[in-house]
């Protein structure tokens, strides 16, 4: 009977060990298991962080240029939401860029100078308004000899359009102080009145508004393209009045956002040179400043191409260093570094 109760006894004892034995490797694997299942879920790709971007321009050609995107807002990427507004003061938008509120523009190629010399963080990405100025007269002008000792009416004196007026006077024998007298005025509404009631004969007037004139008053005719006139004397095949920015922290965080917004920007400005009717209805319906009929008929004459700051750069340069030439302050007294310039 002894024996039988220390068998038992032993087997118990045997059995406890055993259970003991077992358990503990079967815990470590649990273990195990579990941190190599947590590492796994760490090598998975997390989800973008919400994004909020701002897409700023002036009325104009340049909203124009962008219209197609104002209009259908293309995805830039999941988590990235995008708003878009056409500021009408020249002043507001340069106050956005400053505060950097603005994560890509469209604003004049020497505000862009003049803002990178400022030590606003921003890159030019691409040149996308290749000249929207023309001379317009209700006389007979044949070539600039003809202007001579004429009024020529133009907006605000040290700004791009009073700068090619005086360098292409120059150019083509003329002297802007003595052979010419140049009239400013405010800005391009109250150019095109002038123009359109015959208050001033000749004047360098901007597209959209040269086309409303050209619509109001039959009497008035393009007689220097200032592209063309510009071509002759430099040999580039226009100048970049207006170039694309953006900020240099989205540059940095987000590459395929910027990536994936230049391609859709290159895209709009395709289908706007491409669409111009229907362009012209985007422009009405989201109340840009101007009606369909008139943006329509602006369009041909706005001289949208979208180029690589890296093709631009030669032609930017020249234009630049024209305007520092005559009036330093236009582009913030300087030409601007290598590092304005993005590489795509």
């Amino acid at each position: 009977m002894r024996r039988i109760i220390a068998l038992i006894l032993a087997l118990a004892l045997f059995t406890v060990m055993f259970v003991g034995c077992t358990q503990k490797p079967i815990q470590e694997e649990s273990k195990s298991e579990a941190k190599m299942n947590e590492e796994e879920k760490t090598d998975e790709p997390k989800e973008m962080e919400p994004v909020a971007l701002k897409v700023s321009s002036p009325g104009g050609p340049l909203a124009v240029s962008l219209v197609k995107m104002f209009k259908e807002k293309p995805s830039l990427g999941e988590n990235v939401e995008v708003s878009y507004e056409a500021v009408k003061s020249p002043d507001v938008m340069a106050a956005q860029i400053i505060k950097g509120e603005a994560d890509f523009a469209v604003i004049p190629t020497n505000l862009v100078a003049k803002l990178h010399n400022k030590g606003v963080p921003y890159k030019l990405a691409a040149s996308t308004v290749w000249g929207v100025l023309y001379v317009a007269s209700s006389e007979e002008i044949e070539g600039w000899e003809s202007l001579k000792g004429k009024e020529i009416y133009t907006i605000g004196r040290g700004l791009t359009p009073d700068i090619l007026l005086r360098y292409l006077l120059t150019k083509n024998g003329l002297d802007p102080e003595k052979d010419v007298t140049i009239k400013y005025l405010a800005g391009p509404q109250e150019l095109s009145g002038f123009m359109i009631t015959g208050k001033a004969s000749i004047a360098v007037v901007p597209e959209p508004m040269l086309s409303a004139v050209l619509m109001k008053n039959k009497d008035v005719k393009v007689v220097l393209d200032v592209q063309e006139e510009w071509e002759k004397i430099t040999g580039n095949s226009s100048y970049p009045q207006s170039s694309l920015i953006v900020k240099n922290e989205l540059i940095e965080n987000h590459p395929e956002i910027v990536e994936k917004f230049l391609t859709k920007y290159e895209e709009s400005i395709a289908w706007v040179n491409e669409n111009p009717a229907e362009a012209g209805k985007y422009v009405e319906e989201l109340e840009i400043g101007l009606k369909a009929v008139l943006a329509q008929k602006a369009i041909p004459g706005s001289n949208l191409k979208y180029v690589d700051a890296s093709e631009a750069r030669d032609a930017i340069e020249e234009f630049l260093k024209v305007l520092v030439d005559f009036s330093a302050e236009s582009i913030g007294g300087e030409l601007p570094k290598d590092e304005l310039y993005f590489q795509r």
